[in-house]
């Protein structure tokens, strides 16, 4: 097939006006492309990397395209990562991922949180601070994560502890809102362990895994929290562990149970604390996870013996069979 690689680069991003990377850290890295590039190559596909959504609106060869692979994202927008999945199906040209409706609702969690409720999948209590809202009441727990409602990565991801008073979480909030434009999430900081379960397949899962992400001395996250910084900073483990295990189960049963209602995604990852009662919350739904090799989906697949080509493999397969395309099998060649 001619695959169309759809993807937001650092400098695109950063070169649009007022942009920051404490607002727009969402390009995907050069190794992440370049993986995927490879690796679809390698299966025998024509691979053009087209960029950024803009790119694609003066792409010349759209009709050509058999298939976008899309990694947009987007930044500061609560309907960013729907864009692209909407214009592709305007266009009539198949894509990787979920749909325009999954993404918005993934990445808005104040619109997610509801629907996890509905579900019976257990998630953090939460406060929504809506833009321009009076806070009159501090939060009911001793120890708070502010997070904008509609972002990624840990943009804006802070900590606020109620004994610093009701002022310094009303400068807190406010500041987040006028950086991001969006409402604001407080929820109590779950302490324990921090868990990633990554699926790839709509109808019937190809791959089920999961990695507990640790501290740089190999220990749980417990309160420690991965905002950006700690994020850009690493040095943190992620370690592969058994979704067999007793205490897991559920998060198996909370990835797939949402696989299935939130179809098509062909794959994601969902992000789970355990607090010290063994708990889980299911604390972010990942529609857009990172496909770079040395991260967690990858992992997570070669923990199971599957090469970073498998991987890709899986996702087209699933891919290809949400819209039909006939696609031949490499094995039998």
């Amino acid at each position: 097939m001619k695959i169309g690689l759809l993807f937001d680069s650092q400098a695109e991003l950063m070169a649009a006006p007022k942009a920051q990377v404490n607002t727009h850290y969402h390009w995907r890295e050069p190794e992440e492309v370049a993986a995927v590039t490879q690796a679809l190559t390698d299966l025998g596909h024509t691979v053009d990397a087209i960029g950024s959504l803009e790119n694609l609106l003066r792409w010349q060869q759209q009709d050509l395209l058999d298939l976008v692979w899309n990694l947009s994202v987007g930044a500061l927008s609560r309907n960013r990562t729907a864009l692209a999945p909407a214009l592709l199906e305007h266009l009539g040209i198949p894509y990787t991922g979920g749909d325009a409706a999954t993404k918005s609702l993934t990445l808005n969690k104040d619109w997610l949180k509801p629907v996890l409720e509905w579900c019976n999948i257990a998630t953090p209590p939460w406060r929504r601070f809506g833009l321009g809202e009076s806070i009159t009441e501090l939060p009911p727990w001793p120890v708070s994560l502010l997070k904008p409602t509609c972002e990624g990565y840990s943009l804006g991801l802070q900590r606020f502890e109620t004994q610093d008073g009701l002022a310094v979480l009303q400068k807190q909030v406010q500041q987040l809102q006028s950086q991001f434009q969006t409402a604001v999430l407080c929820e109590p900081l779950i302490v324990g362990r921090e868990i990633t379960v990554g699926v790839v397949g709509n109808l019937e899962p190809s791959l089920v895994g999961a990695v507990e992400t640790l501290t740089t001395s190999g220990q749980a996250l417990q309160e420690q929290v991965l905002d950006l910084q700690a994020k850009r900073q690493g040095g943190f483990q992620k370690v592969n562990v058994d979704l067999a295990d007793s205490d897991l189960q559920s998060l198996r049963s909370a990835a797939l149970k949402l696989m299935s209602l939130l179809q098509p995604l062909d794959y994601a990852t969902f992000d789970f604390r355990l607090d010290q009662q063994g708990q889980a919350y299911l604390v972010d739904v990942n529609a857009d996870a990172t496909l770079h090799p040395l991260r967690s989906l990858a992992q997570i697949a070669q923990a199971q013996n599957l090469t970073y080509a498998h991987l890709i493999q899986l996702i087209l397969t699933t891919t290809g069979q949400r819209w039909k395309l006939e696609l031949e099998d490499p094995s039998a060649s």
